[in-house]
């Protein structure tokens, strides 16, 4: 995932870095290039409290703002970008005032951050290694988590990306600040079509099934009810929200048979469905058949039918959630369940198999092949390394290490006995970049090492060579992330931009966003002032009742014309023996916060409507609201929006006071193109 330049947010005023913050995951550079002599304008376009700021600053990040599209360099432009950058400055340089920048948690963040950013430039094992490790980790648990999504594609322009961030932020704050309810939220504004269905509720993942960022968020969230920041991937902003979080079901292998019944069958088909999975699982209680026979000559699943109903190893999120639930409870190889109703039709499942993960060390070779994805990174990784050796004037000394093995007994690291302190050699092992690596050094890395290196190794010198190889690799990493600063310019610029980001973040939220919703008398004085604003247009009170077909429609309406209950209509159609399968709902509507409701004549009575998905919908109107204003609960998720637009421009012109700007209008029109 591509963390947003702080350029593509600046269009967005104050919620510039909170999408930075939300998900520190590295910006991957354009071009990863050594550092090179300026070529930028470097005159002073604005000060601001004493601190300058160079047109070529100014410029860089105007570029990364327009990148994938033409640069409009006209003065309008230039100067409406200029205010926004001046407004990031201050808030951060205020940030630094209040010495946000030292706090522990910033640092850590930014230490965090540096290595996940790291990687976009380094083969480093040591990173590698932390994300196999961190993969196997999340593999033993699985979250329940349910989503909003606002679709972007990972090429998008700055603009879209605006867009689709303000917008993200907006529902952020609905189901946060406003406290509305996620899956209602899910269901009319997700992106993700099955949302309008299941209010964004995925079930169950656990690790290596989805994407990365999104993984990561998904396992930052600890409590039930916990709600991410906007998190970023390749296909848009998610909000996600944690619903349970277990132990891992781990893999089950099983065999399975099925009898075909689409989604929504008609009666008879589901009932002569249901009478052929009752025949086949009898003849198989009666021991008259194998399961091998049943599967291959009786389930509708051709493919799985033509390897005796086998499917492939599966775990939690790989199948609909009604064949994992009866594939997890089976305990012992040979299990049968009875027959269950998935969206596809009946099932029987067998279960030939079941394995939890291993350890770490058994599990880490299957977690690469994940995780590396394919061979050619592998490759790419040796030819960085042989490159930095030669840049970085890497020499081995062969004779002190090999004089060096024979020092070790050859038990000794086989049992993990080493000890670095009995080394008293200090010979150089290794050179780079005007460093020496000794064998005092070697043996302080070799001992730490030495339970893992000595896997299936057959003697100590082979644990000394792996462990020896993978310290030259390591010495080669280090030195190289030790350059990276220094080496790409937009390394260091990331990294004091994310630096900035986390700045800006808190001192927005400590000052604007946070301060509205505590702030209880300003909410208050502000809306008492601005009531006028917050109106309900016309409304209807109405009841929606969703039928199963149209006959349960039709008994609804004869129903309601006994003037029956909802309550009793929905205990009367959904009887066993009625199947009517009748849901309904009561609410106050405007037009568009219902699409049932806008399928309907606005007037008082019953009528039948179909919504967009076929379900056919007996609404029953039953009141007629003129307009009228909102009470501060019912408005407040807006009232808190609006209040936080003037704090922020009550902030701003405090910090313009505070740190008065200076700007050089000439040096900002010999910009202009």
């Amino acid at each position: 995932m591509k963390t947003i330049l702080i350029a593509s947010l600046l269009t967005i005023g104050s919620n510039v870095f909170a999408q930075q913050k939300a998900h520190p995951m590295p910006a991957k550079p354009v071009a990863k290039t050594p550092a090179t002599a300026a070529n930028l304008n470097n005159a002073v376009l604005f000060t601001f409290g004493g601190n300058k700021v160079t047109a070529a600053e100014f410029l860089s990040v105007y570029k990364k703002n327009n990148v994938g599209k033409t640069v409009d360099y006209s003065e309008k432009a230039l100067n409406d970008y200029l205010k926004l950058y001046e407004n990031f400055k201050l808030k951060v340089t205020e940030g630094k005032a209040e010495k946000l920048d030292t706090l522990p948690g910033l640092k850590t963040e930014l230490v965090n951050y540096r290595k996940q950013l790291a990687k976009s430039y380094l083969a480093d094992k040591e990173v590698q290694e932390r994300m196999y490790r961190e993969a196997y980790q999340r593999s033993l648990s699985e979250v329940h988590i349910a989503h909003i999504m606002i679709k972007l594609p990972a090429d998008a322009s700055a603009k879209d990306t605006a867009e689709a961030y303000t917008k993200i932020m907006q529902l952020y704050q609905r189901v946060t600040i406003g406290k509305e309810d996620f899956s209602k939220v899910a269901k009319e504004m997700s992106d993700d079509p099955s949302a309008k269905n299941n209010g964004g509720d995925i079930g169950f993942i656990t690790a290596m099934q989805a994407l990365y960022p999104f993984e990561s968020a998904a396992y930052s969230l600890q409590k039930t009810n916990d709600i991410s920041k906007p998190v970023r991937t390749k296909v848009g902003y998610h909000i996600l929200k944690l619903i349970e979080k277990r132990n891992t079901n781990g893999q089950v292998l099983v065999q399975h048979i099925l009898i075909s019944v689409a989604k929504g069958a008609k009666p008879e088909a589901v009932a002569e469905g249901k009478k052929r999975i009752d025949n086949l699982y009898a003849m198989l209680k009666s021991g008259k058949t194998t399961f091998d026979a049943l599967a291959k000559d009786s389930s509708d699943d051709r493919v799985s039918a033509n390897n005796n109903g086998k499917l492939p190893w599966f775990g939690t999120g790989k199948m609909v959630a009604e064949f994992e639930d009866h594939a997890f409870k089976l305990k012992m190889k040979g299990d049968m369940c009875e027959p269950f109703r998935t969206d596809y039709g009946f099932h029987i499942i067998k279960l030939l198999d079941k394995r939890l993960p291993q350890s770490y060390e058994k599990d880490k070779d299957d977690l690469k092949k994940i995780v590396d994805k394919d061979a050619r990174s592998e490759n790419a990784k040796t030819a960085f390394i042989n490159s930095l050796k030669k840049e970085y004037q890497y020499m081995q000394y062969p004779a002190n290490y090999e004089a060096f093995k024979k020092t070790i007994a050859d038990s000794t690291l086989l049992k993990a006995s080493f000890k670095a302190k009995d080394v008293t050699d200090n010979a150089t092992l290794i050179s780079m970049d005007n460093k020496n690596y000794t064998v005092k050094d070697y043996a302080t890395f070799l001992e730490s090492t030495q339970r893992v290196y000595r896997v299936n190794a057959a003697t100590s010198a082979d644990v000394a060579d792996r462990a020896f190889n993978n310290w030259n690799t390591k010495i080669c990493n280090d030195v190289a992330e030790n350059k990276l600063e220094v080496k790409y310019p937009e390394f260091k610029t990331l990294m004091s931009e994310y630096g900035d980001g986390i700045i800006l973040f808190d001192i927005t939220d400590k000052n604007v966003w946070s301060k509205a919703v505590n702030d209880t008398i300003g909410l208050k004085n502000y809306y008492s002032e601005h009531k006028e604003k917050y109106k309900w247009s016309n409304r209807v009170e109405a009841t929606i009742y969703r039928c199963a077909n149209a006959s349960s429609a039709e008994q609804v309406t004869a129903l309601l014309a006994k003037n029956i209950p909802a309550d009793t209509i929905k205990k009367m159609m959904n009887k066993a023996e009625t199947k009517g399968g009748v849901s309904f709902e009561n609410g106050k509507y405007e037009k568009g916060n219902n699409k049932i409701i806008d399928l309907c004549k606005w007037q008082i009575g019953v009528q039948t409507v179909t919504s967009d998905n076929g379900v056919p919908c007996v609404v029953q109107i039953k009141n007629m609201i003129e307009p009228s204003p909102k009470m501060l609960d019912e408005a407040r998720g807006y009232v808190i929006a609006d209040y936080q637009e003037q704090l922020e421009k009550t902030w701003m012109n405090s910090l313009r006071e505070k740190y008065p700007i200076v700007e050089d209008q000439k040096i900002l029109k010999s910009l202009v193109k």
